[in-house]
This record gives C-alpha cells, structure tokens and sequence, in this order.
C-alpha cells in the first residue's frame, strides 16, 4: 500500500468511528433520549416511510439486519412507545411500522442533528472544495454499494 493508500485507509477508518462516537455523544449529553444509535436508526429508518409507514422487511432491508432482528427490535421499541403496527393489507398478512408521536418527535431530532452537522462541516468550505467532498463521498458510496452488490 502506498502512502496516499494508507493514509487514505486510516482517514476513512478514523471518520467511520468518529461520526459513531458524536453521534453516541450527542444522544448522551441530550439527557432526554435514552435510546442507542441502532434504536434511533431504526426510528430514521421508520420515518422514512413517512405516515404510510414500512413493513418489517423494508425496514430491515433498509438498516441491513435480518427480518427477525428487525421485528425484535420493532417490537422493544413499540413497548417503549416510539412505533406501532398496523394491518397493512387486506388479509392482515402484512404489518406496517409506523411513528407515534414520541417516535415522530425523535425522529425530528435525529434529522436537526444531521443537518446541523452538516451545516459546520461545511460552513468553512469553498464552492470548489465542497464540490470536491460530494463528489468524492459519492464515488466511495457508488465503490461499497457496488462491492456490496447493489446497483446505483
């Protein structure tokens, strides 16, 4: 590996785990939220169905976890008042997960922070500069989904 490789290598690896860990710290300090990361991706994951909702597999395939870990965890977080199911079809064979007012007002949050860190990672960026970070975010997102076998 050559220097650029490696150095590139530990930046990548550096900024998964940090972005985990302010995420982490962010909940902590909230004091109000208790919920783990996975819980509160899987609130993002939810709301993203908006008010028609997602069934369990959509969720699951969504947050890369199998169904029965996705129903597991749906099911902790009904309890906890965030989601609730509701007959998705005709015959009742399909459940639609959807946000209850605590989940939605979680979920509103969750989406702030990410605008607002967005918002200070690149309000000391050119125009050139941040074209340049998009493009290359893009170009390493279109990299793993290809290696994983999705298309773009």
């Amino acid at each position: 590996m050559d220097a650029f490789a490696a150095a590139l290598n530990e930046v990548l690896t550096d900024t998964y785990h940090n972005i985990l860990r302010v995420e982490e710290e962010a909940l902590r300090k909230n004091g109000r939220i208790h919920l783990s990361i996975k819980e509160m991706h899987l609130i993002e994951a939810v709301g993203k169905g908006e008010n028609q909702g997602r069934t369990v597999s959509e969720i699951a395939a969504a947050m890369n976890i199998t169904r029965p870990t996705a129903t597991v965890a749906i099911n902790k977080l009904e309890k906890r008042g965030y989601l609730e199911k509701q007959p998705g079809d005709e015959d009742g064979r399909t459940v639609r997960v959807t946000l209850t007012k605590s989940g939605k007002r979680i979920d509103h949050f969750h989406r702030l922070y990410h605008s607002s860190m967005v918002a200070k990672i690149v309000e000391d960026l050119t125009e050139v500069e941040k074209d340049s970070l998009f493009q290359g975010i893009r170009k390493l997102n279109e990299f793993l989904k290809k290696s994983l076998g999705e298309k773009k």
